[in-house]
This record gives C-alpha cells, structure tokens and sequence, in this order.
C-alpha cells in the first residue's frame, strides 16, 4: 500500500513538472511569435528596437526574436529596424484593400520601406516589386515627399504589389541614420499609412 502511494506522489510530482515546462515553452513560443517585448519603443503605429539596445545589450527574447524573424541585426550606429502591420488609424493591413504610404526623405544615407507576406516572405507578384527606397522612389514635385501605392490592383507609380497573400506587414530599414534621427525619432518623422478603400 505505501509503495502505491508513493508511486502515485512520484507520478503526481512528474505530471506537474511535465504541465510546468509546457505552459513556460508555451509562454515562450507566443512571446517570440508576438514579436513584443521590453526593449521595443512604439512610435505611433510603427515599432522598433529600443534605440538605446543594441543586439550585444538586448534582453533574451529580443535576441531570440531576431534569431527567429530577421537577418543578424546591426547596432543601433548602423541602422534602424521599424516594423507595423497597421495603418495610422490602428486598423490591420488589409491586402484586399489599397493604401497610400505617405512620407518625406529620412535622414539616414539610405532608407527602405519592404512589404512582406504572413509567413514574412517577400510577396510574389507581377512587377518583381518588393520595397521602395531612396534611390528608385518617385518624389512628388518638392522632391522630397514621396507616395507609395500599397495595394493588389495595378498603380501608375510606385507600386507596393500585394497581390494573393492572408496578411500583410511593411518593414522600415534606416542604414547611417543622423545622430539626431537616433536620438528623437518621433511619428511625424516616420510615414503615414491611410487607406484607401
């Protein structure tokens, strides 16, 4: 009879360590696949690695984070990484909609604005168009503004195709951003999402 109750004890013991580390890896895998964490900074609808961490000084999730989502991430000298898959007004991408990416030149020596699918792929589509930057944007007449067309039908100019996808995200990458682009990165800086229809 006591060898019973001490096997139920030991078999009680192992199913709660057992429920324990299946609840903590499901706890980790969602904070991963949440992509938020303590060393992020929201800057209206965009959000980024804090400026103050860089890869050698960030948290554990937010290394682990890059490891599972993005290429090796510079410091925050080189470059930094801004990501959204909301429109200004909060609501979710929709690729079944059109959107226009409103924004000015940002002062870093080059910048891009990347779509990617749910899967965080490059999205296949007619034109092999998958990101504007600097270099291939069309201004508008200041030279200095610029609009990108985020939408499954065909545009004149700078079209951002999402055509056949679940879900949609933009990636904003800003490579030798100023000092003072670092240090004070507001919203009105960053461009503008709205939608169309």
């Amino acid at each position: 009879m006591a060898l019973n109750q001490k096997i139920k004890k030991i078999a009680v013991g192992l199913g709660l360590v057992l429920l324990a580390i299946l609840i903590g890896s499901g706890a980790g895998i969602y904070s991963i696949k949440s992509g938020k964490s303590d060393s992020q900074r929201i800057i209206g609808n965009w959000q980024t690695v804090d400026k103050d961490k860089d890869l050698s000084t960030a948290d554990l999730l937010t290394i682990a984070q890059i490891a599972v989502y993005r290429p090796y991430a510079l410091t925050k000298k080189e470059v930094i990484y801004l990501s959204t898959n909301t429109d200004s007004d909060g609501n979710a991408l929709d690729p079944k909609s059109d959107y226009v990416i409103s924004g000015k030149k940002l002062d870093a020596k080059y910048w891009s604005i990347t779509a990617y699918d749910e899967n965080g792929f490059l999205i296949k589509n007619p034109i092999n168009k998958y990101s504007y930057n600097l270099e291939n944007v069309k201004y508008q007449a200041d030279s200095t503004s610029y609009k990108i067309n985020l939408s499954g039908t065909e545009k004149k100019e700078n079209w951002l195709p999402t055509n056949n996808i679940k879900k949609t995200g933009l990636i904003i990458r800003l490579y030798l951003p100023s000092e003072k682009l670092r240090e004070n990165l507001t919203i009105e800086e960053l461009p503008s999402i709205q939608k169309v229809k």
